[in-house]
């Protein structure tokens, strides 16, 4: 039997590239193919996660909202400067026509972020 400091397993869900698992769900829906990490805005870099251009609907993964800092505050999208920057982004697409769905790991895992594309792609 061996003593000594256990090394703490990392989460499940941090591991898991969920951009790649939605991206899977799109095409075994057989949604329209989306355009990766498009670039949207004309002076700014900021891009989507996934976009289909033509029907001005875009999805962004959020990812690292449960990740904390010695600070208490989110490593990732949670974050209140990386919180405050979003919602810049965000607003921008709002005023360019987009529909933005954003969408979180558990979002992808049961479902529901694939159900929010196909109503924003297949409604009319």
């Amino acid at each position: 039997m061996k003593f000594g400091r256990r090394r703490k397993k990392k989460a499940v869900s941090s591991q898991i590239n969920w951009n790649n698992v939605l991206l899977d769900q799109i095409r075994l829906a057989k949604l329209p193919e989306p355009r990766l990490e498009y670039r949207f805005h004309a002076n700014r870099q900021w891009r989507f996660d996934f976009c289909w251009k033509a029907q001005l609907v875009a999805c962004e993964v959020e990812g690292g909202i449960w990740m904390k800092t010695d600070s208490g505050y989110s490593k990732g999208h949670a974050h209140p400067d990386r919180f405050e920057k979003d919602c810049e982004k965000y607003n921008e697409a709002a005023l360019y026509g987009w529909t933005l769905i954003r969408v979180t790991p558990d979002m992808i895992r049961d479902g529901r972020a694939l159900e929010w594309l196909e109503r924003a792609l297949l409604d009319e």
